[in-house]
């Protein structure tokens, strides 16, 4: 019975883990198309910081763009996803950005 309980009880926390990983890439490719990304780029910029990334980065990543709706430009709102002070993730930024314009994946 004991053992049952811990299953169940794992398995609710993969659950709400996965829920939380979606809805950082919901958030992350409506935000990204708000400040002028196709939804094309969007999609592969999601996608690929989503392989490069911890569901916790991206989670804090997500949180973070709540900020980008104050920029006037999407330049001005890339710069500003440059500022976050994560090193992983500004370095997935780049990678994630450089391989979608240039279709060079690694």
């Amino acid at each position: 019975m004991r053992i049952t309980g811990q299953l169940v009880g794992a398995a609710f926390a993969l659950i709400l883990l996965a829920s939380c990983a979606t809805t950082a890439r919901a958030t992350l490719n409506d935000r990204f198309q708000a400040i002028g990304l196709s939804p094309a780029m969007a999609e592969c910029m999601v996608d690929d910081l989503d392989e490069r990334l911890e569901n916790r980065d991206l989670q804090d990543l997500a949180r973070y763009t709540v900020d980008l709706s104050r920029a006037d430009t999407p330049l001005e709102a890339i710069e500003m996803l440059l500022e976050f002070e994560n090193p992983r993730v500004v370095a997935a930024i780049g990678r994630a950005a450089f391989a979608c314009v240039t279709g060079f994946v690694r």
